[in-house]
C-alpha cells in the first residue's frame, strides 16, 4: 500500500488542480475531504476544459477586455466600461511620453528627423515586451514556469532582447545612415536606441508578471497596462537621452 498519496482537496481551486495535473502528468488525481477520505477523482479529460477556460480568461484580462468569455454578447456600453480602466492606464503612459517629448523639444527642433524614428523605436519595444509577458503568463497558466528560478527566466529573456535588439538595431541604423546625410551619428543613435529599448522591454515584460505573481497579484490582469505604460515612458526617455548624448544637442 502506498500511504503517501498525492491528492487534492474538495476546496482546491480548479486552476490549481489543472496546474497540478499538468505538472505531474497525471491521468487522474484523487480528491479527498478534510478527513482525507476519498470522495472522488478528477481525470485529465475533466481538466482540459478547465485549462481552456482559465487560459481564455487570462488572455482576455491580459488584453484588457475583462474576464468574461461572453464579452461579445454584452451591450456596447458594458463592453466599453469593461475595457475603459485598462485603456486609461495606457493613456497615462502616452501622456507621460508626451511630456517627455515636450521636455526635449529644443533637441527635437535642432534634429527634426529624430521624430521620424520614434514610432518604430517604441513599436519594437512594445512588441517584444508583449511577446515576453505573454510567454511568461502562459507558462504560469500551464504550470511550466518555476517561480524559484526568477533570475534565470529574466536573464534568458534579457538575452533574447539583446540578440533581437542587436539585429533590428543594426538594420535600422544602416537605414538611417544611408537614408539621412545629417546628422552623421543618426544611424548610431537609432541603432543603439532600438538595441537598448528592446533589451529593456524584454526584461520588463518578463520581470513584471513574475514579480506580480510572487506578490500574489493577478499577473494576467495587471501585466498588460503596467508593461505598456512602463515601455512608453522608459522607451521614449532612453531614446532622447541617447540622442542628446551622441549628437551633442
Amino acid at each position: 500500500m502506498n500511504s503517501n498519496v498525492t491528492s487534492v482537496t474538495t476546496d482546491t481551486n480548479q486552476e490549481d488542480v489543472a496546474h497540478f495535473i499538468s505538472q505531474y502528468n497525471f491521468l487522474a488525481v484523487p480528491v479527498v475531504d478534510s478527513n482525507y477520505k476519498l470522495v472522488g477523482i478528477v481525470t485529465v479529460d475533466d481538466i482540459i476544459d478547465v485549462i481552456r477556460e482559465e487560459a481564455t480568461e487570462d488572455f482576455l484580462q491580459m488584453a484588457g477586455a475583462g474576464k468574461d468569455r461572453e464579452i461579445l454578447l454584452k451591450s456596447t456600453f458594458d463592453n466599453a466600461m469593461t475595457r475603459a480602466p485598462w485603456l486609461f492606464a495606457s493613456w497615462i503612459g502616452g501622456v507621460m511620453a508626451m511630456f517627455i517629448i515636450t521636455y526635449f523639444d529644443t533637441e527635437l527642433q535642432k534634429v527634426l528627423v529624430l521624430a521620424a524614428f520614434i514610432p518604430i523605436v517604441m513599436g519594437m519595444g512594445g512588441n517584444i515586451a508583449t511577446q515576453s509577458s505573454t510567454i511568461i503568463i502562459r507558462g504560469m497558466a500551464t504550470g511550466r514556469v518555476n517561480m524559484q528560478e526568477l533570475s534565470k527566466l529574466i536573464f534568458k529573456e534579457m538575452r533574447v532582447g539583446l540578440i533581437l535588439g542587436t539585429v533590428y538595431g543594426l538594420f535600422l541604423g544602416i537605414l538611417a545612415f544611408f537614408g539621412y546625410a545629417e546628422p552623421a551619428n543618426l544611424g548610431l543613435v537609432v541603432g543603439l536606441s532600438v538595441l537598448f529599448v528592446m533589451t529593456l522591454s524584454a526584461t520588463v515584460g518578463t520581470f513584471v508578471p513574475l514579480i506580480l505573481k510572487r506578490l500574489d497579484f493577478d499577473a494576467a490582469v495587471a501585466t498588460g497596462p503596467f508593461v505598456t505604460t512602463s515601455i512608453d515612458i522608459l522607451g521614449v526617455l532612453a531614446y532622447f537621452l541617447i540622442a542628446k548624448t551622441l549628437l551633442n544637442i
